[in-house]
């Protein structure tokens, strides 16, 4: 893997974490199709499919983070990489995300791991190309590797790549409460507590008002709806269900993590753990690039998203199944 190299501004796992929220990466327009897929009675996720000029590839599924969208800039750089290679690209919204609360009749977590397989027996109904990459951003990083984990040989993705995966959500929960991470901490829970209070506007959700003055930690918001609405006893079983580290000795599709050393809430001895894991998951860990940040470019008009290139490197230099 190329090494990661971040424009001179940009000093630290913080600021690198940051700055694609200021400075987003520049992404050529493509065109895309809007899909749905239903993948629950009554939930159903939405997908947007773009084609290649020149198609010569598979089929790349790229999903964003907590709170994130299927427009974010990380999830259009990884389908344009994807497209500019001849791989067809299907970005997905997960449940309530990207304003899809009216198609789910459930709220989202982090365990809904067989959404990923009810989505490419989808993209193989309707005709699209194997082999089948899905690419999880942060916490659908944990969700693929969790899918791939749990479905074993009857995974229906033939390649598996997250990005900055919190595969131990107890662990992440620790690191994103330290005081030096207070401001991702207030970030996520204001999006939660946001993406609750539309989903209150179209249907009842059980449970306390969505105040982030009163649920400061992301913890507290899933003890009083994420845990509750999926059916779980209590957060720690939901953290202990959700969590993919503990299964991935189950993983038999090949498998790709890309972090960076100075991720300021992914502790790389946490993924170093998981190294080799079923005898396909593959480790790379950058130097820089703190919580996918990655941007790289000559002037800060002019940024891109460095780990779409070596991903789709290495989804390139797979033998997969076509």
């Amino acid at each position: 893997m190329p090494e990661y190299h971040a424009p001179w501004w940009l000093r630290g796992g913080h600021l690198e974490t940051v700055a694609p929220v200021l400075f987003p990466p520049t992404v050529p327009p493509y065109v895309s199709e809007r899909r749905v897929v239903e993948v629950a009675p009554g939930s159903a996720v939405e997908l947007h499919l773009s084609t290649p000029e020149r198609p010569r590839g598979g089929t790349v599924v790229a999903i964003h983070g907590l709170t994130g969208s299927a427009e974010g800039a990380h999830v259009r750089s990884l389908a344009a990489e994807a497209l500019g290679r001849g791989w067809h690209a299907a970005r997905l919204n997960l449940r309530t995300h990207g304003g899809t609360t009216a198609l789910s009749a459930s709220l989202y977590h982090a365990a809904q791991s067989d959404d990923i397989g009810a989505v490419c027996r989808a993209l193989e109904a309707w005709g699209l190309p194997r082999p089948y990459a899905v690419i999880g951003i942060s916490i659908s990083g944990n969700q693929v590797l969790r899918y791939g984990a749990t479905a074993g040989a009857g995974s229906a993705a033939d390649a598996i790549v997250a990005l900055n995966p919190p595969v131990d959500l107890f662990r992440v929960e620790r690191e994103i409460d330290r005081l030096s991470n207070r401001v991702y901490r207030a970030s996520y829970v204001r999006g939660l507590c946001r993406m609750l209070d539309e989903i209150r506007a179209v249907r009842h959700v059980d449970g306390p008002p969505a105040n982030p003055r009163r649920l400061r930690t992301i913890r507290a918001f899933d003890a009083a709806f994420i845990a509750p609405a999926g059916g779980y006893p209590s957060v720690d079983a939901y953290y202990a269900d959700a969590s993919a580290g503990p299964l991935l000795h189950g993983l038999r599709t090949r498998a790709l993590v890309l972090s960076a050393e100075n991720d300021p809430f992914i502790p790389p001895e946490m993924l170093r753990a998981h190294e080799g894991a079923g005898g396909r998951l593959k480790l790379r860990l950058a130097s820089r690039g703190g919580h996918v940040g990655y941007l790289s470019g000559p002037s800060r008009r002019r940024l891109r998203f460095w780990a779409a290139g070596p991903v789709m490197d290495w989804l390139d230099g797979q033998r997969l199944a076509r």
